[in-house]
């Protein structure tokens, strides 16, 4: 359920900013989010896509511990 919820508030404020984008920037749909999403060389947004990946992989660890602790409750 962690994952789920991180993936959907990843994807809604992606959606958001571009949604903010289309207004402010008058440019295709395709282009923001090509600008949103993928980082240029040398910039620093990378840190921002590494801090995601460490997220969602935490995300990940938390649902298996609760599952596991929720089935190994069950069986005793």
């Amino acid at each position: 359920m962690v994952t789920f919820l991180f993936a959907f508030i990843l994807l809604a404020s992606i959606g958001v900013i571009t949604m903010f984008d289309l207004y402010l920037y008058d440019r295709s749909l395709l282009s923001i989010l090509n600008a949103n999403i993928f980082f240029e060389k040398g910039t620093s947004q990378w840190m921002l896509y590494a801090n995601l990946l460490c997220g969602f992989v935490y995300g990940i660890v938390v649902d298996y511990r609760f599952r596991k602790s929720k089935k190994s409750s069950k069986s005793s």
